[in-house]
């Protein structure tokens, strides 16, 4: 019982990152078309957000964030709703925050050692993914284990 619920807060522990993920990525792709829009604490995010890594193929890179994170936010809700498709959709979410996480790395290195600026909500947003990264890791790690039969006890019990 106590895998279920732990399993239930690290579930959301991982929408209360993606809502907050959808926040941040919603507010600098705003600022992607707005740039009068633009708080920064630190003097690299206007740098950051009129590089030319600021966009993929014309997409700023901050909507890819904000689509990714909304996906999340979709696939943890259906998680929540269809126990029986529980492991699977936590896999996925898993690869979805995986995929996002090296993203990061490589857009985080941009800005060290390429753009040469840093963007404090880039940042942030980094460290959002990185985390649903670990809790997600965590989840897909139960979702691969075969269940404690202590568990499985507990369960029949109830």
């Amino acid at each position: 019982m106590q895998r279920l619920q732990t399993t239930s807060r690290l579930t959301a522990i991982s929408l209360g990152l993606a809502l907050a993920g959808i926040a941040v990525s919603a507010y600098l792709t705003l600022v992607h078309y707005r740039d009068d829009l633009l708080v920064c604490a630190v003097s690299g995010c206007h740098t950051v957000q009129k590089s030319p890594y600021a966009e993929l193929a014309g997409i700023p890179v901050a909507a890819l964030g904000l689509g990714m994170f909304a996906l999340i936010v979709l696939l943890g809700a259906l998680r929540r709703a269809r126990p029986d498709l529980s492991d699977n959709l936590t896999l996925a979410i898993f690869a979805i925050v995986l995929a996002g996480s090296v993203f990061a790395i490589y857009l985080t290195w941009l800005e060290l050692f390429v753009i040469d600026a840093i963007c404090q909500w880039c940042v942030l947003t980094a460290l959002l993914i990185w985390a649903s990264t670990i809790v997600e890791g965590t989840l897909a790690w139960r979702a691969l284990k075969p269940p404690d039969l202590d568990d499985y006890e507990d369960e029949v019990a109830t």
